[in-house]
């Protein structure tokens, strides 16, 4: 079961990467100013993990492997929304190294 300390634990194995806060004041990760990964919260304080999915057909598969631990917000079109609690720690490791790739600068994904 992950939770915002792992998404820290990934984030800190990747080139660039630093501690950010959105704009309301939510815990984020960013690479070269982009936020790749964030902390959002349900009305109960479970924890939502938003992480970047370029592509519209990789954001659709994983929703429908996993929709209990996975959905989309027509808000944020280009984002994934997981509970926290329903990845294991393999899972979350490809998720958030995956979003760090969509977001960072090629001179800093060749880094990795």
């Amino acid at each position: 079961m992950a939770d915002w300390v792992r998404v820290g634990r990934v984030a800190a194995e990747l080139p660039e990467t630093a501690p950010g806060v959105a704009h309301e004041g939510s815990p984020t990760y960013e690479v070269a100013g982009r936020q790749f990964a964030r902390l959002r919260w349900n009305d109960e304080g479970r924890e939502i993990l938003q992480f970047w999915v370029p592509d519209p057909a990789d954001r659709q598969a994983l929703v429908a492997a996993s929709p209990d631990a996975y959905w989309l917000a027509k808000a944020f079109p280009s984002a994934v929304f997981a509970w926290l609690d329903q990845l294991d720690e393999n899972e979350l490791t490809e998720v958030v190294t995956d979003s760090w790739t969509a977001r960072a600068p090629a001179k800093v994904r060749r880094l990795l």
